[in-house]
């Protein structure tokens, strides 16, 4: 146990490093629409460029963690923490959405690395435990949202306040993440023995599906959530930086006590209420775009959508040896990303912001959807007294 508690640690601390970095570029969002003249189209179109990024991170995955995940978890957490630097040196909105597409593939790459890493040691520990690693991302976020606020109250550029980000990190990071596991794969499919690939394949679909809308509510609320904020709420720089960071101390929170209430209920429950609190939450932003209303609203959508995409990673996770099922469920997730920032981004140059957001909410019912169409499928974690 000692050593599973010690690639626990290093684990938990990757996921934290990997947060920092979208906690760090997110809120700082508006920043960069005021410097580069950036419509809301053009933001959804680089939030795009980063998912297509991250689909194409995902898939070159598969023969990294076929090698081993140890090495490059560590590697590709420094190289991305570098790569944070780039967004604050583009000159316009090309190089700008270069950039992104530079950090998507990094963030693709380290994000089935990372949660293949997870699975295994839920896999040994024998109780739910994913949501607190993504408790861990958060966490990052959080951290790197509050220095994000803090510079941009303080008039600190991106630029400065990046190279800072990524110094601090990068070389915490080393001692850090000394102890991932050396993660191959994933798990043999909890289907029962004899199960068709047919069944298979229909349950990676269905949980396929619940990332894919998830991501898209997680996306709308994270993403969008400064931007509305600044032009809806009126608000300044930092108070609209400042909603990143009450999204994800929601999250954090929830993701944290979150396990608890899988091993007592059931995934499907868990992600189905939580698909239920965005729901609210999109609805009492869009209803009363006000400061405190909107932050409020914005909080509960980071509270709702904390449980359906680790749920969903953890479940692809345990659906094959080779780790194809959680790129595919993971691809679905990015393909969230990429479509909504792009839907939300279109609708919003449309017919703005403020009812483009009703697409989150919609994928919000969706989630409850798709949770209960995956109530008699056995993708939890199996506890330690079954595998005995």
């Amino acid at each position: 146990m000692g050593a599973l508690r010690s690639q626990r640690i290093a684990v938990s601390a990757a996921f934290f490093c990997f947060g920092t970095v979208a906690g760090s570029l997110v809120p700082r969002m508006p920043a960069f629409k005021e410097s580069l003249h950036l419509t809301d189209g053009q933001v959804g179109l680089a939030f795009v460029v980063y998912a297509a990024g991250a689909v194409a991170g995902a898939v070159l995955a598969r023969p990294i963690l076929a090698g081993g995940a140890r090495i490059w978890v560590r590697v590709l957490t420094v190289m991305m923490l570098a790569a944070l630097i780039t967004p604050a040196l583009a000159p316009g909105f090309a190089v700008f959405a270069a950039t992104f597409l530079l950090l998507g593939i990094f963030g693709g790459l380290i994000d089935v690395l990372e949660n293949s890493q997870a699975a295994e040691i839920e896999r040994e520990a024998g109780r739910p435990m994913i949501n607190s690693f993504h408790g861990f991302w958060s966490l990052g976020f959080v951290a790197g949202g509050v220095v994000a606020a803090a510079a941009a109250a303080a008039g600190l550029g991106p630029l400065p306040h990046f190279a800072i980000v990524a110094a601090v990190i990068g070389v915490a990071s080393v001692p850090l993440l000394a102890g991932v596991p050396d993660t191959r794969g994933g798990a043999a499919t909890l289907l029962p023995s004899g199960t068709t690939r047919l069944r298979i394949g229909t349950a990676v679909g269905a949980v396929a599906a619940m990332a894919f809308f998830g991501i898209l509510v997680e996306s709308a609320g994270g993403d969008w959530g400064p931007i509305y904020l600044r032009d809806y709420g009126k608000t300044t720089l930092a108070i609209a930086a400042g909603v990143s960071v009450t999204f994800s101390i929601a999250m954090t929170v929830v993701r944290f006590t979150a396990d608890r209430l899988t091993a007592r209920t059931s995934a499907p429950v868990v992600a189905a209420l939580g698909a239920v609190g965005s729901m609210i939450g999109v609805a009492l932003a869009v209803a009363l775009p006000e400061p405190v209303t909107a932050i409020a609203g914005f909080t509960l959508v980071g509270a709702g959508c904390a449980v359906m995409v680790p749920l969903a990673f953890s479940a692809g996770a345990n659906l094959g040896r080779t780790g194809t099922a959680l790129i595919v469920v993971m691809a679905a997730g990015y393909g969230g990303s990429i479509i909504g920032p792009w839907l939300i981004g279109s609708a919003a140059d449309r017919f703005g912001l403020r009812l483009a957001l009703l697409i989150a909410l919609l994928s919000a019912g969706a989630v409850v959807l798709t949770a209960f169409g995956l109530r008699s499928r056995p993708v939890e974690v199996r506890g330690a007294a079954e595998r005995s």
